[in-house]
């Protein structure tokens, strides 16, 4: 494939067709979304059972959005038809884009994209919905990997809005440009990141919950105590460990732990000790009915206890984290709820500092993400800037003088500030 047809392809056709690899759950979110806005979609996975329960899936909620009056029947049925099982791909000369959705394993994901070029005309744009791995890595399975790009979606696919649109080392930005069209076209928003770990929201997201578990971990206050300062203080949605329950635990550490090892094992990545014990147990949260709650009554309650110890902050670190408390809107706290919420969004804002300084993407993109991919209540860098640079390096410049691991160093973004 040359840079010409990809570019050409760009503005001389609406998507028509795709392919969809793995039917699980976000492949075969991804195909629905596809074939809502009137895309053929062959539908692929290795396991003829697993496509199937995919389209039952897909049935149910179109279903319901038929009992809902959201959706015409007629448009159900239209829907439905446009999607295609698929026992292989091959010879599907009409396929504008394969969507890659498969377990999260680098040889397996090259081994499916090293079929996908055999099987695909040399126009359509390879993409894999990778949450973690490198885009780079995984084209190295293709002749010509400018034709590859992440598509990172969001589950729901047809319902969350962001789709992280990730250009590795080799991809051609006609491809990246198209995938971003073909997200649009779907009624996304679509933001562009450099291939690095986590892109986008998972990897500032990390903070969100690895200094709720430091928080936890040291005595300073119990999960319920420190999801009720976020919800509260911080106005997200879900605290940390709501969320990572209703994720699940094994999902999240996966995730974290494949950020840690590929950004070198960096001291604010590392990976806590207290989820990998609870995963080992089975407790996943929501969906095993045990994780930082118990959820076997109407309102989970704390399954973790909390071996509360006594802390003391220098008068530098407590005038600064006064001074971040009061510009982020959260100036009518106590101590322990004030020091909880500075050390959680500081991260958080310090992360995407980070990214920005590492040009992996955007201020504007890592505002979209963190608002539209994970449903905070303001942009980390928004947040910032309302704060107020200063102030946000002061702060961390304070945190980073307890650590002995550097892991609050102020982000360049933040270190020059006057």
């Amino acid at each position: 494939m040359d840079v010409p047809a990809i570019t050409q392809a760009i503005w001389t056709f609406k998507v028509k067709a795709i392919a969809v690899v793995g039917a699980g759950t976000m492949g075969a979110g991804v195909a629905q979304l596809a074939a809502t806005h009137g895309c053929i979609v062959y539908l692929n996975d290795i396991d003829g059972e697993v496509i199937q329960r995919g389209i039952d899936g897909i049935v149910a909620r179109l279903e319901r959005s038929v009992d809902k009056g959201r959706l015409k029947r007629r448009d159900r049925d239209a829907i439905l038809g446009r999607i295609k099982p698929a026992d292989a791909i091959c010879d599907l000369s009409d396929v504008d884009l394969a969507v890659e959705a498969v377990v999260e394993d680098l040889a397996v994901k090259q081994e499916v994209f090293a079929t996908l070029e055999e099987g695909l005309s040399a126009s359509a744009v390879l993409a894999t919905n990778t949450s973690s791995l490198s885009i780079t890595r995984i084209a190295e399975a293709v002749k010509n990997p400018s034709r590859v790009v992440g598509m990172h979606f969001f589950n729901p696919a047809p319902v969350m809005p962001l789709v992280e649109v990730i250009a590795g080392r080799a991809s051609d930005e006609a491809s990246v440009d198209f995938a971003c069209k073909v997200a649009e076209g779907w009624g996304k928003v679509p933001v562009r990141a450099k291939d690095t770990p986590g892109f986008i929201v998972n990897r500032v997201a990390r903070g969100f919950y690895l200094e709720a578990l430091r928080l936890r971990s040291e005595g300073v206050a119990g999960v319920d105590e420190i999801d009720a300062v976020m919800r509260t203080h911080g106005k997200f949605k879900m605290g940390p460990f709501e969320l990572m329950d209703l994720i699940g635990l094994d999902v999240n550490l996966a995730v974290s732990t494949s950020i840690w090892e590929q950004t070198g094992k960096p001291a604010r990545f590392r990976v806590h000790e207290m989820q990998q014990q609870l995963v080992d147990q089975g407790h996943l949260g929501r969906k095993s009915g045990r994780g930082f709650y118990l959820h076997d009554g109407e309102t989970p309650l704390p399954a973790v206890a909390v071996d509360r110890r006594s802390y003391e902050l220098s008068p530098l670190l407590s005038d600064a984290m006064l001074a971040f408390s009061a510009r982020a809107g959260a100036a009518q706290t106590s101590s322990t709820e004030r020091y909880v919420f500075c050390r959680i969004l500081s991260a958080v804002i310090n992360e995407a500092g980070l990214l920005f300084s590492d040009n992996v993407a955007t201020r504007k993109d890592i505002d979209i993400a963190m608002v539209k991919g994970a449903n905070y209540p303001k942009g980390p860098l928004a947040w910032a800037d309302d704060i107020g640079h200063r102030t946000v390096r002061g702060l961390l410049k304070g945190l980073n003088s307890t650590v002995s691991d550097g892991r609050y160093e102020p982000a360049p973004l933040f270190a020059d500030a006057q």
